[in-house]
C-alpha cells in the first residue's frame, strides 16, 4: 500500500478494503502470484498478468497522462509512442491533419537522427580504440 501511496501522492490514499479485493482478484484471474516472505506477502506478475498489460498499454497511458504518473518504468520507445497516440487522440478531427503530418515527419526525422549520432559515436570509439 506504500508504493501506491507513494505513486499517487495525495490523490487517493489506499486502504485495506480496496486493495486486498483488487489483489484477491488478480490472484482469481491469474494476472499476478503471491508469495510469502517473512511477515508479509510478495506480488509478482505472471505470464498471463504481462499479456493483459501489453493489451491495455493505452488505457494505462491514459491514465497516467490523467493522473500524472508513471506507473511502469519502460521508457521504450514503444510505450513513449503510446503515451503520445493517447495524449493526441482527443485532437482527431480538430486538427490540420497536414500539418500535423509534417510535424511528424520532422519530428521522425530528428530521432532518426539520435540514432545516425548514436551510431557515428560507436565508430569514432572504435577508431580510437
Amino acid at each position: 500500500m506504500s508504493e501506491l501511496t507513494r505513486l499517487f501522492g495525495p490523490r487517493y490514499r489506499a486502504s485495506p478494503g480496496s486493495v486486498y479485493p483488487a489483489i484477491e482478484a488478480l490472484q482469481t484471474e491469474g494476472l499476478i502470484h503471491g508469495r510469502s516472505e517473512s511477515d508479509r506477502t510478495v506480488y509478482s506478475i505472471t505470464p498471463l498478468g504481462e499479456r493483459a498489460l501489453e493489451d491495455r498499454a493505452e488505457q494505462l497511458a491514459s491514465l497516467e497522462l490523467r493522473l500524472h504518473v508513471k506507473l511502469a518504468e519502460d521508457d521504450s520507445l514503444e510505450s513513449l509512442l503510446t503515451q503520445f497516440k493517447v495524449r493526441l487522440a482527443p485532437l482527431a478531427g480538430r486538427v490540420d491533419t497536414a500539418a500535423v503530418a509534417e510535424i511528424l515527419a520532422a519530428a521522425a526525422g530528428e530521432i532518426e537522427d539520435l540514432e545516425n549520432e548514436r551510431t557515428r559515436s560507436q565508430r569514432k570509439r572504435r577508431q580510437h580504440a
